[in-house]
């Protein structure tokens, strides 16, 4: 299926989504929000999709958030039925039952940067920017505080939002932001031995886990233990767990069923 505003393409068993968009940043107008939450819809329910990777295109940008003028003069109630598609768009990767990986090169602003923390994985080059600089314009930014808080720490995610700072790829790391900083001509060769090394896994078992952090990670512990309980059994008796511990003893390589 051919999209307006993002390149789509399955190899190996990966998903190689680029916002193609260099001209304009990568920005995230509504039809590019639609088309990402579309084919990460579509890659979940893909069985030759064992991960995801999601990129801009050109050296300048992952993506500088939402165009600005499009935001601009709205009413409360439009501002609000635009701001769907950027919450569909974040719902879609936390569904999403594949490990994903964002490759991010150059500026991850805003609404970008949200999305270049998503995934489960976020490599970036030691080069790239991050930063939500939303303040200095009069925003805030809303929506990217629920991902935020799930990936650093209160204290310092507001200190990037209430300054606007944008920091270099290695900051982002040290404050856990983002996963790693790789040099430059290394972070596409990086980012293919992660998703290499995630489709030796069980897709099921992948599956599950990933359903039980995103259902655990802001429950109260009490609560979580209880459900984290059940979900081990449930992940204990699967095929290709008895699989993976037969293959353990007998000293071979499992063969999962996904």
């Amino acid at each position: 299926m051919k999209y307006e505003t993002i390149n789509y393409m399955v190899k190996d068993r990966v998903a190689w989504v680029t916002i193609n968009q260099a001209k304009k940043m990568n920005r995230l107008s509504n039809v590019v929000l639609q088309e990402i939450t579309e084919v990460v819809k579509s890659a979940d329910q893909d069985n030759d999709v064992k991960v995801l990777v999601i990129s801009g295109s050109g050296e300048k940008a992952f993506c500088a958030g939402a165009d600005l003028k499009s935001l601009m003069h709205d009413s409360i109630l439009r501002s609000r039925e635009n701001l769907n598609y950027y919450a569909e768009m974040c719902l879609s990767f936390i569904r999403l039952g594949k490990p994903s990986i964002s490759m991010i090169r150059g500026f991850a602003l805003a609404g970008g940067c949200g999305l270049a923390i998503l995934p489960t994985f976020s490599i970036a080059s030691e080069d790239a920017k991050l930063g939500l600089p939303e303040i200095n314009v009069g925003m805030w930014p809303m929506m990217v505080m629920a991902t935020l808080f799930r990936t650093v720490g209160k204290k310092k995610g507001l200190e990037l939002i209430c300054t606007g700072e944008i920091i270099s790829a290695r900051e982002a790391e040290r404050i856990g932001m983002i996963t790693r900083a790789v040099p430059h001509d290394e972070l596409e060769n990086y980012v293919r031995e992660l998703a290499d090394e995630l489709k030796g896994k069980s897709g099921s078992i992948l599956r599950l886990g990933l359903e039980a952090y995103q259902n655990s990670v802001d429950m109260e512990y009490l609560k979580a233990i209880g459900y984290l309980k059940d979900m081990a059994a449930i992940v204990s008796n699967t095929p290709d767990s008895q699989e993976g511990t037969a293959a353990f003893r007998e000293r071979r390589r499992p063969n999962w069923s996904s």
